[in-house]
């Protein structure tokens, strides 16, 4: 009788033990990927017990609300690529996903009472995010970009607060669940925040970084004038002398103005040669980078791309697409001489190249970029969510920069970027036109 009732008593425990595995697996190793199964309807009912914040911009407009039946409703549109948007059945995007923990009471308010209001089955109430953006300046910029694929970046370079984050095409959180397939299938791609996460050729706005590399490794003599009429031949590729057929007689700061594609070339491949580089027609051959290599100059073009942001991930509150030089370390010539005027294998988001010339107008010291403000929760308690000011690093010596301004507002007040004149201010700026490929419009 007693080895019977070892026997049962074994059977269940080992039956106890067996089904406390089973839970342990399916509540502990398997519960991420159930949480994320889209049928599992705990979230959903989670969601629903929260009372989400809002979404501001920087002068109290509000983007995003909780609705009279529990759904978010968006005001502007415009701005999904920033605000983004939170749907239990799509999940979430933008600021909705970066401060969740926020927007949702996680971060916020006083833990005690989230835990009775979770025990007593009262709504969480999540606090209200304030951000940088101007709602206004936003749609000016959707407007001036019109029905064209593109997007538009404005920043304080002092503080490192985003102004306007315009992409466009863009769509309409409030018809998400309608739109979806069409928005997936839509060959313009308007889920895509171009100006984040959106990769270009930038074309002669490079030229920026290429400028302040020979200025400040003291390449260039700014003062002095060189002719400059004929192609460049580089390993039989030929770099095309039209960018100014009205001057010829011209300063670097000239050249930089009407976008030179020479002169840039031979910057590239001059700056990591013995001397002050020679851009004069008349110069000696062989040209100093074919005596002496282009490893070093390869090296320097590479060294400042990366202080500007290039090939690094740049700290931001919405996810932002790294920006590369090239696909790999080694250059022949002509790649070198390519990239140095903004063509060759470069890509770059419109963030990274606004904050670069804000680089070059906050003295050369590159500002920590930020859209979000503050958080402000129920109780009334307001938590800074960023330092304006902060500065991820120095690109450029103060000089440099001083210069390169001077070249960016002569750009404007003789160069192609005249059509940027303002009356009564002073512009600073640079065109840059790129080309995409055989077949393919420049843009």
């Amino acid at each position: 009788m007693e080895r019977n009732i070892a026997r049962l008593a074994a059977t269940v425990l080992s039956g106890l033990l067996l089904v406390a595995l089973v839970l342990g697996y399916w509540q502990l190793w398997e519960a991420p990927a159930l949480a994320a199964r889209a049928n599992n309807p705990r979230p959903y009912e989670e969601d629903q017990r929260v009372q989400r914040g809002r979404i501001l911009d920087r002068n109290g407009v509000e983007l995003a609300r909780n609705g009279p039946d529990g759904t978010r409703e968006y005001t502007y549109p415009g701005l999904v690529h920033v605000v983004g948007y939170h749907s239990p059945r799509f999940g979430s995007t933008g600021i909705e996903a970066a401060f969740d923990p926020y927007l949702r009471g996680l971060r916020s308010g006083d833990p005690i009472q989230r835990l009775r209001d979770h025990l007593l089955h009262r709504p969480t109430v999540g606090a209200d995010i304030r951000l940088t953006i101007d709602a206004e300046l936003t749609r000016l910029a959707l407007e001036a970009l019109g029905a064209s694929a593109g997007a538009a970046v404005v920043l304080d370079p002092r503080s490192g607060e985003v102004l306007a984050l315009a992409s466009s095409p863009y769509f309409d959180p409030n018809q998400l669940a309608e739109q979806w397939e069409a928005l997936r299938q839509d060959a313009r791609a308007p889920l895509v925040p171009r100006a984040t996460e959106g990769l270009y050729t930038p074309g002669s706005v490079f030229k920026i970084v290429t400028a302040t590399a020979a200025i400040d490794l003291g390449k260039v003599d700014l003062t002095a004038a060189h002719d400059c009429t004929t192609d460049l031949i580089v390993d039989g590729f030929r770099i095309e002398q039209k960018n100014h057929p009205h001057l010829r007689r011209v300063t670097f700061a000239q050249d930089f103005a009407w976008s030179d594609n020479v002169t840039f070339a031979k910057a590239g491949l001059g700056l990591g040669t013995s001397g002050t580089i020679d851009f004069d027609d008349r110069a000696p051959r062989p040209y100093p980078w074919e005596r002496e290599g282009i490893g070093r100059s390869v090296e320097r073009l590479l060294d400042y791309a990366h202080r500007f942001g290039f090939g690094e991930q740049l700290p931001f509150d919405l996810p932002v697409a790294v920006s590369q030089v090239g696909s790999r370390s080694s250059f022949t010539p002509v790649e070198l001489a390519s990239t140095a005027f903004g063509q060759g294998e470069l890509q770059v988001t419109p963030l990274l190249m606004a904050l670069i010339t804000a680089t070059v107008a906050n003295g050369g010291a590159m500002p920590a970029p930020y859209v979000a403000i503050e958080a402000r929760r129920p109780d009334g308690y307001v938590e800074q969510l960023h330092q304006p000011g902060r500065v991820l690093r120095r690109v450029m010596q103060p000089a440099t920069a001083a210069a390169m301004n001077r070249l960016m507002v002569q750009s404007v007040e003789e160069g192609y970027a005249r059509p940027a004149q303002i009356p009564g201010i002073s512009v600073g700026g640079k065109t840059g036109t790129a080309e995409v490929g055989p077949g393919h419009t420049p843009h």
